[in-house]
């Protein structure tokens, strides 16, 4: 087995293991092997400062590896024919997943769902491992993990002309033709024209890039079915919308294309926190 292994970020929670879930069927069909990751850092976990530094608690890590291991056990009982590796660590979530980056094919994460308290939550954690990842990034919400891109399901992907945005272009492509799902493509022009770019200036350089696009997926994927969208307004609430019957949604972690077409940062955010299907950051 060549493929670099698939990482999935697991604690024992019901978020967790449907993001588990997921990952195991990416790993299975990627012939990859599962590294299930537990980063220990609850009390117990961590080392106060002064007397005892180096002295766990008691029992601490051999709980945390039976947390592992459940999530191991998980995988072999599902998929047996898959291999899975499970491993913890004592240290922060987002610094054990960034650090696995490194020699991962792509990295799960799972969240918990909507609202203020999660937004903080997918700041510390689910979006800083998605910022900062040495891979692909796929964050599963909770309760989407049996949304699969398939002949049903199209898989979707934010365009803004950049290189990151390519990147997540070609990702997505790969994806949707290697699960016979099509592939929409979406440009926006932004919320707001700014004063010296008129509207119709924006919509043509959308519509370039949305061409420009095409014909490089007719090069690397001719058999793939593409369709494109050309809105007008912020990329964030339409790339939400398209996710409510897709399968799995694309987008670049950060853009340096048009300055109001952009796929940035809080453009990325935003689309994790609020979509309803799997998203991927590349």
């Amino acid at each position: 087995m060549c493929q670099m292994p698939v990482v999935v970020g697991y604690n024992g929670k019901k978020h967790a293991s449907e993001a588990l879930d997921w990952a195991a069927e990416e790993a299975l069909h990627r012939a990859a092997a599962l590294i299930v990751l537990f980063a220990a850092n609850y009390p117990g976990m961590t080392l106060p400062p002064g007397p005892g530094l180096f002295e766990l608690e008691p029992g601490a890590l051999d709980a945390a590896t039976e947390v592992t291991d459940i999530g191991v056990a998980q995988v072999r009982a599902a998929y047996p024919d898959l291999i899975a590796i499970g491993r913890t660590v004592v240290t922060s979530p987002t610094e054990a997943l960034v650090e696995e980056s490194a020699e991962a094919s792509l990295l799960v994460v799972g969240s918990r769902g909507r609202g203020s308290v999660l937004a903080t939550l997918l700041g510390s954690i689910s979006f800083a491992v998605a910022s900062t990842a040495q891979c692909p990034v796929v964050v599963v919400k909770e309760g989407c993990a049996a949304t699969a891109a398939g002949p049903r399901k199209r898989v979707v992907a934010g365009a803004d002309g950049s290189e990151r945005a390519a990147s997540a272009v070609a990702f997505a492509a790969d994806f949707a033709a290697s699960r016979s799902a099509s592939m929409e493509v979406i440009c926006c022009t932004g919320e707001l024209s700014v004063p010296v770019v008129s509207q119709e200036a924006l919509r043509r350089t959308a519509a370039d890039i949305l061409e420009r696009t095409c014909a490089s997926l007719q090069e690397t994927h001719p058999r793939l079915a593409v369709t494109t969208r050309l809105e007008d307004g912020a990329p964030e609430l339409t790339l939400i919308d398209a996710s409510t019957d897709a399968g799995l949604m694309v987008v670049g972690s950060s853009g340096r294309g048009h300055p109001r077409m952009m796929i940035s940062g809080s453009t990325a955010f935003a689309v994790v926190h609020g979509a309803q299907c799997p998203v991927a950051v590349v």
